[in-house]
């Protein structure tokens, strides 16, 4: 195993080891020591690997998404083209897979952390750059979403990061209080609407109107 390897191995190791610190403890308490006793390492092995805990910080956010993004891509390319693929997908949003007690705790304590540091702030906001992307290039598999303008796919996307972390942050405090089989088929009719709506003819919009003025 060459030198690029085992360091791309220890990293790992010790992102691991941080994320199930945060996990267990929470980022305040996830103090360099504990990180190294976790990864079965010393202190010194990670401040050779890492500059700071900032660091592993901006890594582990970056690995736990890759994580995430290769299961859906799976998942989808399991389909290979299904009539479902378009609701399998926004069904992983709504998942265990995205949303669960681990997950959604460390990516909340790392949004913490961001307030007070560029760099991770930078990291977050590359990842819900991402996480938008790759629902806009979902969705082109929706009927009519490729006439939407890009500034339309490029809201609906937003839409539908924030209801999902709206209805992750609710479920995070109260899992019994949110049903998220309730939130996807929730989100699927206002994506159908959305779509509907922005891509009726003026014609058709215009009868739309006069019918509601009548009514």
């Amino acid at each position: 195993m060459g030198r690029k390897s085992i360091a791309k191995e220890r990293r790992t190791q010790i992102i691991e080891a941080f994320y199930q610190c945060v996990v267990d403890m929470g980022l305040a308490r996830a103090s360099i020591r504990k990180i190294a006793d976790q990864a079965g390492v010393k202190p010194s092995t990670l401040h050779h690997y890492f500059s700071n805990r900032d660091e592993i910080i901006e890594e582990a956010v970056i690995y736990f998404t890759d994580m995430i993004f290769q299961s859906f891509q799976e998942q989808m390319d399991a389909l290979n083209g299904s009539v479902d693929q378009i609701t399998k997908g926004i069904e992983f949003i709504f998942s265990k897979g995205m949303i669960n007690a681990e997950y959604t705790g460390f990516f909340l304590e790392c949004c913490v952390a961001s307030r007070n540091n560029e760099r991770i702030k930078d990291t977050i906001a590359q990842l819900f750059d991402r996480f938008r992307k790759a629902i806009i290039r979902h969705l082109e598999l929706m009927d009519g979403f490729c006439l939407l303008t890009a500034e339309d796919q490029q809201m609906l996307a937003v839409m539908v990061v924030a209801l999902h972390e709206g209805i992750e942050l609710q479920w995070f405090a109260q899992n019994n209080a949110v049903s998220l089989k309730q939130a996807l088929e929730t989100t699927l009719h206002l994506i159908r609407f959305f779509i509907q709506e922005r891509t009726r003819s003026p014609k058709k919009q215009s009868e739309k109107n006069e019918h509601g003025k009548k009514s």
